[in-house]
């Protein structure tokens, strides 16, 4: 199984790694740290990938000398991502992972189960789900392990 993860936080990415690595020992993954690389990584990979693991805000290009700061954060990178893959009718499965319980800022906020809901009417398939991910709670890798499994085996454990 090949993974890509598409994640800017690099305590967030390593924790997915650790688990990863745990649960799924013969998976190979791949990094991405912003929308742009991920996107990249996404067209060059779109034969060979089996997952994709998708934060949903992060910057749009990774920080370098050129992006010190990696571009304005977008809190709906994971969308745009999502939406370029329909475009281009990329349909690998896509689990998004967020430590974020809102997303935008007035008026246009939205909760998670907002954000859940117009994931799901907008990008089924590739959305399969979303994890909350909270480092101090364990319940994230229960949900996450699940809905891999779902999307590789097409089967509930």
């Amino acid at each position: 199984m090949k993974i890509l993860v598409i994640e800017d936080d690099e305590d967030k990415t390593k924790k997915l790694e650790e688990f990863i690595c745990a649960e799924f020992p013969s998976a190979s993954m791949q990094f991405a740290k912003s929308l742009n690389s991920g996107l990249k990584a996404l067209i060059a990979e779109r034969n060979d990938l089996d997952l994709i693991l998708l934060d949903m805000s992060m910057p749009i290009f990774d920080i370098s000398q050129q992006e010190p700061s990696g571009g304005a954060p977008e809190n709906f990178a994971g969308s745009e991502l999502l939406a370029q893959m329909c475009l281009r009718s990329i349909n690998v499965p896509v689990i998004v992972v967020t430590m974020f319980d809102s997303f935008g800022a007035a008026p246009n906020q939205k909760s998670l189960e907002q954000l859940v809901a117009e994931l799901k009417e907008c990008y089924s398939p590739p959305f399969k789900g979303l994890v909350y991910y909270n480092s101090i709670q364990e319940g994230w890798r229960s949900a996450l392990k699940q809905l891999i499994n779902e999307s590789i085996n097409g089967r509930k454990i």
